[in-house]
């Protein structure tokens, strides 16, 4: 087992531009620990030293946020032509996850995601600290249902008046663009207010589940979040309307004094909407008294005899009628209603990525326009042998040594029911827009959670569905088995693809299948990672799932 001074390393969290993030284990005090990483090689001893200086000072800033909703940060260490710096481990997901999973009803979650956010970032701002990249992916949601913020890693110390800009290697900006406020985009001297904004982007998204600004390319964008007023957004009372613009108004000055200014202001906004209304009660009450009157006061009609519904019998399967099928052949049909679906609504994401492997590169925009269906696990064993061969018996492992081509006879089968849908592989982009569900970094921090791989499977497959879902519902994307995808690989596909709804290259001899397996190693289990075979190959880590889509 690889270690770090006393640490354990038991698997990657994720990565960024500044290094890499590990779960591992501290021995002494029997706890587990998040450890951040960052290169000191390939500069000069001048800008190594800069940088060192850098991480340690934030290291320092962190350790003084003593806060219920701070990540807290334990120790700082170097180690070679590394440093680190080791945090407190939360085991949960992102707020990434939570606005995946659109529930914009609930009021009591996101006003209590939102009121420990602003508690914690004013504290911060009170010691002269200003976060400077709030966004879902740096706020974590821990089992109990509350937040911690992490990665203050780019703050920006303000104390006695000083200024020390933490650059990110694009000219004097930190942070992401689309939460930066317009005076952060300017490069101009920022303050806690400029967090509020962040935070009033991520509320605005809690609350409606997609971003006021959009557009398809950075400058672009930071002329909307600069110039434009944000969409309005649907559903929501005056109150939180007013509450939302105040905090990402362009200006600094005309927005709250504080956090916990505005996630008060939302609280009452969410409170308006809750009071009765009173003309609404009396047409109410008006409706009841005519019920009443109709129930009560009209002459009955004569009393009809009712025979009790007997409980219906499970009955066989038959194909609709518009399928012919000879009686004695029905059983043949395959039964799609086997596997259970999980609705993915349409939505754009980054595809691919800049940091790891030459075939996933570059990063880009792609809109997924359509929303389809796609299998909530793994096709197991079990579904395969009743589909293709008719029996009842077999495993809910995953299916495994199927090739490309025999797929395709999987998929016949289902077709051939004629219930009004199509059955298919995913394309790539399909499956990589489900495996990160909405979340920004294709590497899960919590990832014994959510896949099977080296470090939690004993080197061996396992049952489908017994680990957690993804945001989407969708089971064991990220490990288990790879799954094939319909798209054919074609060297330099990703630089030159549609910006909506790719499909791989025309022609090939390769075809693409996605995802880890039991025996991946933790550096390769990420939404990004490509693997090629060619469509006859079979292999004991490789299988599917299905997508369904509407004729």
């Amino acid at each position: 087992m690889q270690s770090l001074g006393r640490y354990e390393i038991r698997g990657e969290l994720g990565r960024g531009g500044m290094g890499i993030v590990y779960r591992a284990y501290d021995p002494t005090l029997d706890r587990e620990v998040a450890i951040k990483s960052v290169r000191l090689d390939g500069v000069d001893e001048e800008a190594r030293a800069s940088l060192e200086e850098r991480l340690s000072r934030e290291a320092k800033a962190a350790a003084r946020l003593q806060h219920p909703n701070i990540v807290a940060v334990y120790d700082f260490f170097r180690v070679e032509d590394r440093a680190y710096i080791v945090m407190e481990f939360v085991k949960g997901s992102m707020l990434d996850a939570m606005i995946a999973g659109g529930d914009k009803q609930n009021l009591t979650m996101i006003l209590k995601v939102l009121q420990q956010s602003a508690s914690a970032l004013d504290a911060a701002h009170a010691q002269g600290i200003v976060h400077r990249d709030i966004k879902p992916g740096n706020i974590l949601l821990d089992e109990a249902g509350n937040i911690k913020i992490t990665d203050f890693g780019i703050a920006r110390m303000t104390t006695a008046g000083s200024t020390e800009t933490m650059s990110s290697g694009m000219g004097s900006t930190v942070g992401t663009l689309g939460y930066m406020a317009p005076e952060q985009i300017r490069g101009e001297k920022v303050d806690g207010r400029a967090d509020q904004f962040s935070l009033g982007i991520v509320a605005y998204q809690l609350f409606s589940g997609e971003m006021p600004f959009q557009a398809d390319t950075w400058i672009a964008l930071s002329y909307k979040i600069i110039h434009d007023a944000p969409p309005k957004v649907d559903g929501v009372s005056a109150g939180i309307t007013a509450a939302l613009e105040r905090a990402i108004a362009k200006r600094p000055e005309d927005r709250f004094a504080n956090c916990s200014e505005f996630t008060a202001a939302l609280g009452g906004g969410a409170n308006a909407r809750k009071r009765p209304n009173v003309w609404m009660m009396a047409v109410a009450a008006l409706v009841v008294l005519v019920g009443c009157y109709w129930i009560y006061l009209q002459p009955k009609p004569a009393a009809v005899a009712v025979v009790p519904m007997k409980t219906q019998e499970p009955i066989a399967y038959v194909p609709p009628a518009s399928v012919a099928v000879a009686p004695e052949k029905a059983v043949e049909v395959a039964r799609p209603e086997l596997i259970e679906f999980v609705a993915i609504p349409p939505g754009q994401f980054f595809m691919g990525s800049d940091t790891d492997e030459v075939d996933q590169r570059p990063r880009h925009m792609v809109k997924i326009t359509k929303g389809f269906e796609l299998g909530r696990t793994e096709v197991t064993e079990k579904q395969w042998r009743k589909v293709m061969m008719r029996l009842e018996d077999g495993s809910n492992l995953p299916q495994v040594n199927v090739s490309w081509n025999e797929t395709q006879a999987f998929m016949g089968k289902l077709n051939a029911v004629g219930d009004g849908n199509r059955y298919r592989l995913p394309t790539e982009a399909e499956w990589e827009y489900a495996a990160l569900a909405k979340a920004t970094d294709g590497r899960p921090r919590n990832a014994t959670d959510l896949a099977w791989f080296y470090d939690n499977s004993g080197d061996k497959r396992q049952e489908v569905g017994k680990l957690l879902p993804n945001a989407f519902g969708l089971y064991d994307m990220l490990g288990n088995v790879f799954e094939w995808t319909s798209d054919w690989y074609e060297e330099g596909y990703y630089a030159n693809s549609p910006g909506a709804n790719p499909t791989g290259g025309a022609t090939g001899t390769v075809k693409i299948s996605r995802g880890g397996a039991f025996n991946t190693r933790g550096m390769g289990l990420t939404a990004h990672w490509r693997v090629g075979d060619e469509p006859a190959n079979k292999l004991e880590t490789l299988g599917f799932r299905v997508v369904r889509v509407k004729r």
